[in-house]
C-alpha cells in the first residue's frame, strides 16, 4: 500500500511540474508586435514662419513632399524632420512621429532619390539642359571622365556619373549623354 501512495504522489507531482513548465513556456512565447498608427498629439500648431506664408494651408506643397521623400530615401531623417517642422509649424514630437511613419510617395523616383543623395545641393540648375551648357557647369575631371566613357562606348557608366553629379532624371541624363560630343567645350 505504501508503494501505491508513493506512485500516486510521484504521478501527481509530475503532472504539477508539467503544468508549471507548460505555463512558463507559453508565457515565453514571442508575441506579434502591435501595429503602430500615427496619432498626432493634441497640441496647437505654432505660428508659421514668414517664409512659408505663401504655402498651402498644411504647408506641404508638392516640392516640400518631394524634398522630404528625397531626404528620407537618403537616410537624412533629422533634416526631413526639420523641413517638416518648417513647412507645417508643428512641434518636434509630432514632426518626428510623422517622419518616422512617412512612406515615400509613389510618384517620387525612389531609386533616383537614393542614388542622387550626394547631389542634393548641386550647382547645376534645371535650366542647364543642353550638353554644352552642362559641360561648362561641371568640374573638369567629371567632364574628362564622361568624355572617356562616351569614347569607350560606355553610355550606362556615363549616365550614372552624370546623374551622380547633377541629380537629373534618367531620361534627361540619357538624352544629354546621347548628345554629348567628347572634347568639345561650347
Amino acid at each position: 500500500m505504501d508503494d501505491i501512495i508513493w506512485i500516486i504522489g510521484l504521478v501527481v507531482s509530475l503532472v504539477v511540474i508539467v503544468l508549471i513548465v507548460s505555463v512558463a513556456l507559453r508565457g515565453m512565447r514571442p508575441k506579434l508586435p502591435e501595429p503602430q498608427v500615427f496619432t498626432p498629439s493634441p497640441t496647437t500648431a505654432r505660428s508659421l514662419p514668414a517664409s512659408s506664408a505663401a504655402s498651402t494651408a498644411s504647408g506641404l506643397t508638392p516640392q516640400v513632399i518631394a524634398e522630404i521623400d528625397r531626404l528620407i530615401g537618403a537616410g537624412h531623417r533629422i533634416q526631413a524632420i526639420k523641413l517638416y517642422r518648417r513647412a507645417t509649424g508643428v512641434g518636434l514630437k509630432d514632426a518626428k512621429d510623422r517622419v518616422e511613419h512617412w512612406s515615400i510617395s509613389t510618384t517620387a523616383p525612389h531609386m533616383a532619390a537614393r542614388s542622387n543623395a550626394n547631389a542634393a545641393y548641386s550647382s547645376i540648375t534645371p535650366a542647364a539642359q543642353t550638353a554644352s551648357s552642362l559641360r561648362a557647369s561641371l568640374p573638369a575631371s567629371v567632364v574628362s571622365e564622361i568624355d572617356r566613357m562616351v569614347i569607350a562606348d560606355q553610355p550606362i557608366s556615363a549616365i550614372k556619373l552624370l546623374r551622380e553629379h547633377t541629380g537629373l532624371g534618367l531620361k534627361e541624363t540619357k538624352q544629354l549623354i546621347d548628345a554629348w560630343v567628347p572634347g568639345r567645350t561650347r
